[in-house]
């Protein structure tokens, strides 16, 4: 007999940093009970979660291809105004038995091919970003005097990152998912093979509303701590890179390039980066919701 799963899902715990582990709720329809893992709902034909987190790709995946049907929800604001419909609490059983009254077309079926991509392009980013960072730390040394023929490492670092950036764009371009959400985004702002946007696509959870993200990258306090600061690192230099190139004059959309002409620099990079939160859910809604009417 095949069932159907509601899941809340959950971030596994550093059990040696809170002494416990922390589990998935699942809702059969009729009570709610938890699982360490996704896989061990060994019966299940359908799953309906309301995030999905990197620590669990590989769970999804091995569901994907073991043929069960799972489905995300586009936008985890409809729990908030269910829970508020209803009076009831934030909590992880609440969540999971809500998610049983959200409609089907309120969800989106993940497909086996956009979830491999995710861990498949999960080493390449951290060697990316492990670039980034050494490749800094070189070029403060050397601007320092401390020298020690850094120069051939850095050049060095430079064309692996290149060839690195393009790699990542191109994967993220490839879904038709994460390709028609970054091509959006890219459009909104005016720019084009920005690697740190092609991240942000990839590993911000955009069915969060926008308060949501601002919280998960700082610029909101978050109620439950879960500040991404790598995801902010990637926003940040999005930002940058797209302050200089409105200075330089190239393209970018009127309202980026209004933004840098007009406020001082530390306002405007600020600013850039919540318009930058703004374009990806934009993009993302565009891309998963049917139009008004459609």
């Amino acid at each position: 007999m095949t069932r159907v799963y509601y899941v809340d899902t959950a971030v596994p715990s550093d059990r040696k940093k809170w002494r416990r582990e922390k589990t998935h709720a699942v809702f059969d329809g009729d009570r709610v009970f938890r699982v360490k893992k996704l896989t061990e709902l060994e019966d299940a034909s359908e799953i309906y979660i309301d995030t999905l987190f990197p620590e669990i790709y590989d769970e999804v995946l091995e569901l994907l291809r073991r043929g069960v049907r799972v489905y995300l929800l586009k936008d985890t604001t409809k729990l908030k105004k269910l829970r508020m419909e209803n009076n009831l609490r934030k909590s992880d059983e609440n969540d999971a038995m809500l998610l049983s009254r959200i409609p089907r077309e309120a969800f989106r079926l993940l497909t086996i091919e956009e979830v491999e991509i995710k861990v498949r392009i999960g080493p390449i980013i951290r060697r990316y970003r492990l670039i980034v960072r050494w490749k800094s730390t070189l070029k403060r040394l050397i601007k320092l005097g401390l020298n020690y023929n850094f120069e051939e490492s850095v050049r060095l670092m430079e064309a692996d990152k290149r060839r690195i950036s393009e790699e990542i764009v191109r994967q993220v371009s490839s879904p038709p998912i994460y390709g028609e959400v970054y091509r959006r985004a890219c459009e909104i702002l005016g720019v084009k093979n920005s690697v740190e946007l092609a991240i942000l696509v990839l590993e911000l959870p955009l069915h969060l509303p926008l308060n949501g993200l601002k919280g998960l990258l700082g610029f909101t306090p978050s109620k439950n701590n879960r500040y991404r600061h790598k995801l902010r690192t990637h926003i940040s230099s999005f930002a940058a890179n797209l302050y200089i190139l409105a200075r330089r004059g190239v393209g970018v959309s009127n309202e980026v390039a209004e933004v840098v002409n007009h406020l001082p620099k530390k306002l405007a990079l600020y600013k850039l980066q919540l318009m930058t939160l703004k374009a990806l859910r934009i993009a993302y809604l565009a891309t998963v919701k049917p139009p008004a009417g459609g």
